[in-house]
């Protein structure tokens, strides 16, 4: 009997370790911020008077046992945040007080949030002021390290990240989000979950769907699979072979926006991780190439399948777009590992993700 395999990576953000899966979930509007160009006009103004806290981003740090789906506590004390790559330093009122980013975040030790149908207390990051020019006009980085305790031994994480998006406001300046109902994690055989699509404009979402249409599609190695058009879509563990990337596109007054989602089936027999050689960390520097092998094993004993020799790739630019990496006829290919350059990066905007798939047996 031959088993699928998929899974998906992006070259700034978590590379799954050997026992732990770990995202930040953004709570209330999501991590993207516009600017009128000459001006200090933000859209959504998280510092306007009357902008509800409500309303406010919330980063909340996620971490999976990769073997049964359970969700990992952080350990107290552990959890480290950074903004583009500098380190946070928090008061006794929880505010930031790190030069150049004072107030601009509040710390959460435990944030009551819902993962299929329990609440965990987990820990947060609050956006309290603009995020608009702390770094310049182009898009930031937040993420966080840490760690859990697994039989008694600590095992650290790091790098889990989320891209802040920062643009010149042009049109209507919607954002979206997508939300589900089992945390984007199918736990046992027969199970299913519901992704949502929520839109947002200047900082409020919006009451009324109407005439928005919309486009669910799977991002597979071999190319993208279109699923339906509502704006809420099913996922059953039919859908996901060890790993799923699933986006939403949505169109409203003539304005495309999207957004992507990683769900994990951690009822399959096999899962993927990946080998990343010639970076350090998951972020690549001037003249510095990355080798990305993807690697097949089984979930309950993590023992590598080698019977795996080639891999189908789908490569996608900073934007969503597929990118045809340099020696590369298009943006899906076959071969058993990737090389992918500063250079590449460069042309794709600074950032690269993709899907691998492969049959085991």
């Amino acid at each position: 009997m031959s088993n699928k395999v998929e899974a998906g990576f992006t070259l700034i953000g978590l590379m799954d370790g050997t026992t732990l899966n770990g995202f930040l979930r953004v709570e209330g509007n999501p991590l993207v911020q516009r600017y009128n160009k000459g001006t200090n006009v933000f859209v959504p103004d998280f510092e306007a008077s009357g902008f509800p806290e409500a309303n406010l981003p919330v980063a909340v740090v996620i971490i999976r046992d990769t073997a049964d789906g359970d969700v990992m506590i952080p350990t107290a004390g552990s959890i480290v945040w950074k903004y583009n790559g500098v380190e946070l330093e928090f008061g006794d009122d929880d505010l930031c007080t790190t030069d150049g980013l004072e107030g601009v975040f509040k710390k959460i030790d435990s944030r009551s949030t819902i993962i299929n149908g329990q609440s965990y207390n987990l820990p947060a990051l609050q956006v309290r002021k603009n995020l608009v020019p702390i770094s310049g006009y182009d898009n930031d980085r937040l993420s966080v390290s840490g760690a859990v305790e697994v039989s008694g031994n600590s095992v650290a994480f790091s790098d889990i990240s989320k891209e802040v998006i920062i643009q010149e406001t042009t049109g209507n300046a919607y954002s979206m989000s997508i939300t589900d109902d089992k945390g984007f994690y199918l736990v046992t055989e027969n199970d299913s979950l519901t992704a949502k699509c929520n839109i947002y404009k200047d900082g409020n979402e919006l009451s009324d769907y109407n005439g928005i249409t919309f486009k669910w599609e799977k991002l597979l190695g071999s190319g993208n699979v279109t699923m339906g058009t509502s704006r809420t879509q099913v996922v059953a563990n039919a859908d996901v072979d060890n790993v799923l990337l699933l986006r939403c596109t949505a169109t409203i007054s003539g304005e495309t926006i999207s957004e992507t989602v990683t769900i994990t089936d951690v009822s399959d027999p096999y899962e993927v991780y990946f080998d990343i050689t010639g970076i350090t960390g998951n972020a690549i520097r001037a003249n510095e190439t990355a080798v990305i092998a993807p690697k097949a094993r089984k979930r309950s004993d993590i023992s590598q399948v080698a019977s795996v020799s080639s891999w189908s790739w789908n490569i996608r630019d900073n934007a969503g777009n597929a990118f045809t990496l340099t020696g590369k006829e298009s943006a899906t290919f076959n071969a058993a590992t990737a090389s992918i350059s500063y250079a590449d990066i460069k042309r794709a905007g600074m950032g690269i993700s993709g899907s691998v798939s492969a049959t085991i047996g």
